[in-house]
């Protein structure tokens, strides 16, 4: 039993970790640009299909698919503002632009889901282990692999909190969030801002699409139902809050994980949305999330 608990709980570490990097950029997005980007899922799998290249053409060198993610991710991230939510932005009233940026986006979505179809085919693809081996503790045997997820969504999250809270950029991201017009005031670039916002949240989804592909099969809609899911997450946490979104990660992968011991596995999945419900209905501002006028 004291082998299961600890194995299922480093499951729960490893999803956490994956749910808060897309949910985290999906919060951050939304809480500086009020956009709620529906096309969230398609970087993670743009990342997972990075992941796949690199293990093929650097059988090697594997572990640079995670970069090789992160960069693709950040960059198509960047390249969607300036071309698509930027030019929207410019000409859509303050009214009509949240249901817009979501028609938007959506159509996004399914561009780039024909687009992965039409270049790699509808077929599953299964990515190797970017590290090899694993840690044998006797009474438990823990991949090398699921170690690596945990450790580089915890130094990536972590990087993104400092980084917020004490780089000069992130202090403007920050200002932003608040006070767009204020920040523009004092010089701030919105525009750099904004993109760099959006880059930095779809890098995160990227990343976590790089590392969770080995364990699980790339293909163009892999990305989907954790989109879904990340929403419910981002709710739960209160919409904007970017430390709410982490917490409520590691709150629904334990809550999943753990639940078997109560629950069939296969109703694992509406534990998510069933907090969500119970939160709205309780607190709808979501678990750390503010009322506003």
């Amino acid at each position: 039993m004291a082998s299961q608990i600890l194995e299922l709980l480093v499951l729960a570490v490893m999803l956490g970790g994956i749910y808060a990097l897309v949910a985290v950029g999906i919060t951050l997005i939304f809480g500086v640009l009020n956009i709620i980007n529906a096309a969230h899922g398609e970087f993670f799998a743009i990342g997972g299909y990075a992941a796949l290249i690199a293990s093929k053409l650097l059988p090697s060198q594997a572990p640079l698919g995670i970069v090789l993610g992160a960069v693709a991710g950040f960059a198509l991230g960047a390249v969607a503002y300036r071309f698509l939510f930027e030019p929207l932005r410019n000409r859509a009233s303050s009214g009509t632009a949240g249901p817009l940026f979501l028609v938007l986006t959506l159509g996004l979505s399914i561009f780039m889901q024909s687009s992965m179809l039409a270049v790699a085919g509808g077929d599953y693809y299964r990515v190797p282990p970017q590290i090899s081996g694993g840690v044998d503790l006797n009474f438990i045997y823990l991949t090398n692999q699921r170690l690596m997820i945990v450790a580089v969504a915890v130094v990536s999250l972590v990087g993104l909190f400092l980084f917020l809270r004490y780089a000069r950029q992130g202090s403007a991201i920050r200002a932003v969030a608040q006070n767009p017009q204020a920040a523009q005031a004092v010089g701030i670039p919105l525009t750099r801002i904004f993109t760099l916002t959006v880059a930095l949240g779809c890098a995160l989804a990227a990343l976590g699409g790089a590392l969770l592909t080995p364990i699980i099969n790339v293909f163009p809609t892999v990305g989907f139902p954790l989109t879904i899911k990340a929403f419910a997450i981002t709710i739960l946490g209160g919409l904007g809050n970017v430390l709410g979104a982490l917490l409520a990660s590691f709150l629904i992968a334990a809550i999943e994980v753990f639940s078997i011991f109560v629950i069939p596995s296969e109703w694992k999945d509406a534990i998510a949305f069933g907090s969500m419900i119970v939160v709205l209905l309780v607190k709808p501002n979501g678990l750390l999330g503010r009322s506003s006028r």
